[in-house]
């Protein structure tokens, strides 16, 4: 569809007054009771459920199926939603501060980070606009201090496993990384015998051995991450299709035992496993 300028900012003026009219004197009395803070959750699922349809998206012909496309405007919808309201009560502390006025940042930081596109610089691959996009990046926020960690720019409040991937590819760039995969996956073996070990002396009542093992579970995880990004894998996409999988195959198991008059409460894991084992048969045929 062509982009049709009179068309989408009629669009974002309806949802601007749709939102200032919420917020205001006799609006709705949630939306005018919500703050910064009381909507952080709220922020965080609308992005998860955001990425659960975006792992639906394999290809532009997954948009063309009802379910999926109705999904997906749907949910972009919800997380502009958040970033709407958000912007509007900002503005009722401070006038200055607008969507106006993030969106016309965001657009000049746009066009000045793509000199390629706006200017006159040469880009013909991607590693090179990343490149550029880097040296723009730290020259707009300045020399940093002498003292400053290479780490201490990574955000605190990022989930645990994009955190992770953003300190290895920090480290990886400074030259702290093996130089193949032999090296993260023998590191992987490791810990995880050093987990197993943990496992095996534990005693669960015992705080310093659960403490032992945290932190032997942790060093599996990093590892883990540390393999996604060699291998240019997004560890949490991983772990959602192996969600989705697993949801799949219990659901069989469900229905498989429903079918035969059982519960299962009713039924051992030897029984399970049968219809466990079938939904994955199922799965490769």
């Amino acid at each position: 569809m062509p982009y049709n300028e009179e068309a989408t900012l009629k669009s974002f003026a309806g949802l601007l007054q749709t939102i200032h009219r919420l917020r205001a004197p006799g609006g709705c009395p949630w939306d005018r009771e919500q703050t910064h803070q009381s909507l952080r959750p709220f922020l965080l699922e609308e992005t998860h459920e955001t990425l659960e349809v975006l792992d639906q998206v394999q290809s532009s012909k997954d948009l063309q199926k009802p379910g999926i496309k109705k999904a997906f405007i749907e949910e972009w919808g919800d997380v502009l939603l958040q970033i709407m309201l958000h912007a509007e009560i900002a503005s009722e502390a401070d006038p200055t501060i607008s969507f106006e006025q993030i969106a016309n940042q965001l657009n000049e930081k746009m066009i000045r980070r793509h000199p390629h596109v706006f200017g006159e610089v040469q880009a013909a691959t991607s590693d090179t606009v990343l490149k550029n996009w880097e040296q723009i990046k730290k020259a707009e926020k300045g020399t940093p201090s002498a003292k400053a960690g290479l780490l201490e720019t990574v955000p605190k409040g990022l989930p645990p496993f994009l955190r992770t991937m953003k300190i290895i590819q920090k480290v990886t760039k400074a030259g702290f990384q093996w130089p193949d995969l032999t090296g993260p996956t023998e590191k992987l073996t490791e810990e995880v015998n050093e987990l197993n070990a943990a496992l095996k002396s534990a005693d669960s009542k015992n705080e310093a051995d659960r403490k032992k093992i945290e932190s032997e579970l942790g060093d599996v995880l990093f590892s883990v991450c540390n393999i996604a990004h060699f291998m240019k894998m997004d560890p949490e996409a991983a772990l959602r299709s192996t969600l989705r999988k697993f949801e799949s195959r219990f659901g069989h198991v469900e229905q498989r035992l429903h079918e035969n008059g059982k519960t299962l409460e009713q039924s051992t894991l030897e029984q399970m496993d049968v219809y466990w084992n079938e939904a994955k048969k199922q799965e490769h045929e």
